[in-house]
């Protein structure tokens, strides 16, 4: 996976300003909070279809690309979305995905598309 160019994508704690996540395709997208979307004019517009029902982004976070992510992908958005770095050590992989479906749904969280190579 490729770093991108964004400050604070990545990281883990306060500074951490959103998470990269590869799709089963390839694709590169970045999962962020409204308030962290980067200041970037170029920068795609957040995917609507994901925010439609809980279910597009379910199926989305499932058939994530399996070796071209981090494993504890899941868990770093979990921890990004609540602010607490220990929030996602008592619950399972499936209510993490209910929980940032619900997010994405809510628009607290955007997936937003970060190249399309």
């Amino acid at each position: 996976m490729t770093s991108t160019s964004y400050a604070g994508v990545g990281q883990l704690g306060a500074f951490c300003r959103g998470h990269e996540i590869v799709c089963r395709f390839g694709y590169r997208y970045l999962i962020c909070k409204p308030i962290d979307k980067p200041m970037d004019p170029l920068l795609n517009q957040p995917e609507i279809a994901l925010s439609a029902s809980s279910l597009f982004g379910e199926q989305f976070l499932k058939s994530r690309h399996t070796w071209n992510n981090q494993t504890d992908i899941l868990q770093r958005i979990y921890q990004y979305l609540n602010a607490e770095e220990f929030s996602s050590s008592q619950i399972t992989e499936a209510e993490m995905i209910t929980a940032i479906a619900n997010a994405i749904e809510r628009k607290q969280l955007l997936v937003i598309l970060i190249d399309s190579d």
